[in-house]
């Protein structure tokens, strides 16, 4: 008993020595799963967390976004900046108590750590007055009226390009202390705004006009994203004549129509998270939203002529089931690997279906399409007819044309590369047992998603 007893001594000796000895090195070592600035700290010591720190900074650029899209990247070194150390790491490390390392199995810590900055005041300034957008910078304008062959036009006050270059200075000094990627000069402040705005007495008539109709807010919904008609844009459909305003037609009808050719996904290939593959890139077909351009024209200048803010759908001739989930096709569809000659039907995001199947005939040229459609009817007890046959079939679940999910009753097997010689005339055969389930479950709209 005594000999048990010592060896149980000395295995919890052994033991405590480990757990001790592993303590001690993560006492200035970080835990394995640690990020600092987005890379891998594993088992660095601060001091090399620090050489990883500076060497990011040697590497780091700022990128100024100006108006009109301009941009101009900032090497630090060149505005006289110089990088140190600062104690920031060795708090972080802090955080990790060494004696508690079996945390490092199921805990990740991530760290924002920035090189400590000095910089020559002097010689920021003068690199900062010889950038492109600051030496290419126009003075704004003030508000004008400007008479035309047309005749009165009213000019709205124009922000320039001009910079102020103490103002940039310090924003840029402060962009570096917290190495951020991009300064927008806009959002900071940077630029120089003009001294008079447009308050003329001569204009009342038209400004009571143009404010409403400038004063138009339409919110576009699209799922979880928004895109907004509101005076910046109303003010790019406005026909200015005289003391006369009138709204551009066309220029309507065409915003709306690049709407469409943003938002559109009839008939586009879309991305799609498939069971087996992962995200791949699936082609049209007939399922998707399409905008009524026509109507939503029609509708929008109403909006205007108003002057109303509201949140709303476009009027649309064909509809998806969603906009965001799994690239608007939803958690409710059916999915053919016609590679695999598998399909799966998720409802709600469950599997209801998971079978195998056979596509068409790929020997005959006879292959399903690779699409992405949606159910348009269902049907019992069908005969799907060719020029040479007639078949019955108890569920006839057609997606595009006479392309189609049914059972396939004469079929002893499915799945393999029956499909290669043996397959359909395009329809996708299914056992009949799990073509009842499909058929139950799935409904008129269901997005089918075919691919090889």
């Amino acid at each position: 008993m005594w000999k048990r007893m010592r060896w149980c001594v000395w295995i919890l000796f052994a033991v405590l020595v480990v757990y001790t000895g592993i303590s001690v090195y993560f006492m200035d070592h970080f835990f394995p799963g640690t990020s600092i600035n987005h890379r891998s700290a594993d088992y660095l010591t601060v001091e090399q967390v620090n050489e990883l720190i500076l060497q990011q900074a040697e590497g780091y650029r700022l990128v100024l976004k100006g108006r009109r899209a301009q941009t101009e990247e900032l090497n630090p070194m060149s505005l006289g900046v110089s990088y140190y150390e600062t104690d920031a790491a060795w708090l972080a490390k802090r955080t990790q108590n060494g004696f508690l390392w079996p945390k490092m199995f199921w805990q990740t810590d991530f760290y924002e750590i920035p090189p400590g900055a000095s910089f020559d005041e002097e010689q920021l300034l003068t690199a900062v007055r010889e950038l492109d957008l600051v030496k290419n910078g126009k003075p704004p304008k003030n508000a004008w009226v400007e008479m035309t062959e047309e005749g009165y036009r009213l000019h709205e006050e124009q922000p320039g390009s001009r910079i102020l270059v103490k103002k940039l200075a310090e924003k840029i000094r402060e962009a570096i202390t917290g190495q951020l990627s991009e300064l927008d000069l806009e959002a900071a402040g940077c630029y120089q705004a003009p001294g008079i705005t447009t308050e003329s007495e001569r204009i009342l008539a038209l400004t009571e006009r143009l404010n409403r109709w400038l004063g138009t807010e339409i919110t576009y919904e699209f799922g979880p994203e928004t895109q907004v008609v509101d005076g910046s844009v109303v003010s790019g459909f406005i026909h200015l004549e005289g003391y006369e305003a009138s709204l551009n037609e066309e220029a309507v009808t065409e915003w709306v129509r690049l709407l469409a050719e943003s938002r559109d996904t009839y008939k586009k290939p879309r991305k799609f998270k498939s069971t087996l593959r992962g995200v791949i890139t699936v082609k049209g077909g007939n399922y998707g939203w399409m905008i009524d351009q026509e109507a939503e024209s029609e509708a929008l200048l109403s909006h205007i002529e108003q002057g109303e803010v509201l949140t709303k759908e476009p009027a649309y001739a064909k509809r998806g089931n969603v906009w965001s989930a799994n690239y608007d096709i939803g958690d409710t569809y059916i999915e053919v690997d016609m590679g695999a000659q598998h399909m799966w039907f998720y409802k709600d995001g469950r599997l209801v279906v998971d079978t195998d199947v056979v596509t068409g005939n790929m020997s005959r040229g006879y292959g399903t399409p690779a699409i992405v459609a949606s159910i348009q009817y269902k049907a019992r007890n069908a005969v799907l007819r060719g020029a040479d046959y007639a078949t019955p079939v108890r569920y006839w679940m057609p997606f595009y044309g006479n392309y189609g999910i049914h059972d396939a009753s004469w079929r002893a097997n499915f799945g393999g590369n029956i499909y290669l010689t043996g397959g359909s005339h395009g329809c996708v055969n299914t056992p009949p047992a799990n073509m009842r389930i499909l058929f139950e479950n799935a409904e008129k709209g269901t997005p089918v998603v075919l691919y090889y």
